[in-house]
This record gives structure tokens, C-alpha cells and sequence, in this order.
């Protein structure tokens, strides 16, 4: 019951908002009962492959120790296929074959921050992606654009995209309002454009 009073004095869509997730555009199913919500992963054919689970009510340290994945504040399931999990994504409904950009994140509300900004990304959902997804990133014709964690293990990371920025002074994009991402990753995209000039 105690469980229940949390969630029910905490407004899920208004967090999310406030993380770069509107979920008027973005398809997301909140569980209202446990605060859980569930975004969903694809691969580049449109197959749903799995999902990220969130819940802003537990803790993200520690959560190898709890016992039950199911209760922590991020939890992905991932189908399996032949030689591993299957490759998945978040964000491809941003992702269009004509765009000259493709910024690409390790989580998912970085990269809500990149579509908030009107600019095409996706969330790998990891720092070091499978060879199956280094593979599938390297067929993409954009120009890739890795926005890394500003710690040890998000620099995993910068090998994937043709360039690699973090933010300074912050860990990562969501760190940022929604103003300074936007600030950030103009700025980026000009001085892409003035190296090609």
C-alpha cells in the first residue's frame, strides 16, 4: 500500500516531459498502478525486438543486487536470435534515410533530448554495442554523430560514430534543458558542416 502512495502523488508524464519524452508523440505505455513505463525497442525493418523498462522510483545504483530485475529503474529485454541478442534500438521513428546527421546516444532520454531539438538519433542502450549493431551502424549512410557519457565507460562509445562530443561540465545530453541541448548540438552541427566546407 505504501508502494501504491508513492506512485499515485507522482506524475509520470510530467517527468518524462521534463526528461525530453513527450509522450504525445512518442509511443510509451505507463503503467499507473506501478509507475513503471515501457519504451520499446526496433530494429531497422520495423521489428519490435524488446523493450526498455523505467521507474524514476528506484534507485539506479545497486541494481544487480536486488533479486528481481523487473524492480529497478532500467531494465532491458532483448530477444535472441542465432549469435546473440537480437539488434535494437530506440528512436527510429526519428530516423530518416535522407537526413545528412544521425546522432546516436547510449540512453534514451539523451536522445529524446536530440528529437526534442528536431534532430534524427537513436539510443544504442549501451556504450559498447554488440558487433551485430557496430555492423548494422556502419551500413547507415548518414554522417554518425556519437554524443558519449562524460565518464570512463561512456568513451566506449566514441568508436562507433564519425565523431564523437560530450558535454563539458555535465555527464550527459539529458543533464542539459532542453534550451542548452538545443545550444549544444547546433553548435555541433555547424562545425561538422564548416570541417566538410
Amino acid at each position: 500500500m505504501k508502494h501504491l502512495l508513492l506512485f499515485e502523488a507522482f506524475d509520470t508524464e510530467s517527468h518524462l516531459k521534463q526528461r525530453g519524452v513527450d509522450t504525445n508523440k512518442t509511443r510509451v505505455i505507463i503503467d499507473k498502478d506501478s509507475g513503471d513505463t515501457f519504451f520499446f525497442l526496433y530494429n531497422l525493418t520495423g521489428q519490435m525486438v524488446g523493450y526498455q523498462k523505467y521507474n524514476p522510483a528506484y534507485p539506479k545504483k545497486g541494481q544487480r543486487d536486488l533479486g528481481d530485475a523487473k524492480i529497478t529503474k532500467y531494465y532491458n529485454w532483448i530477444g535472441d536470435e542465432q549469435d546473440g541478442k537480437k539488434i535494437a534500438v530506440w528512436g527510429l521513428e526519428s530516423y530518416d534515410t535522407g537526413s545528412k546527421y544521425l546522432f546516436i546516444t547510449e540512453g534514451i532520454f539523451d536522445i529524446a533530448r536530440v528529437h526534442e531539438s528536431g534532430y534524427p538519433g537513436i539510443a544504442v542502450l549501451g556504450n559498447d554495442p554488440s558487433p551485430q549493431l557496430s555492423f548494422w551502424l556502419k551500413t547507415l549512410p548518414q554522417t554518425k554523430i556519437v554524443i558519449y557519457d562524460n565518464d570512463v565507460a561512456g568513451k566506449k562509445l566514441i568508436k562507433f560514430g564519425d565523431y564523437a562530443f560530450s558535454v563539458e561540465g555535465a555527464k550527459d545530453l539529458n543533464d542539459l534543458s532542453p534550451e542548452e541541448a538545443k545550444i549544444f548540438l547546433d553548435n555541433i552541427i555547424k562545425t561538422i558542416g564548416d570541417e566538410v566546407h
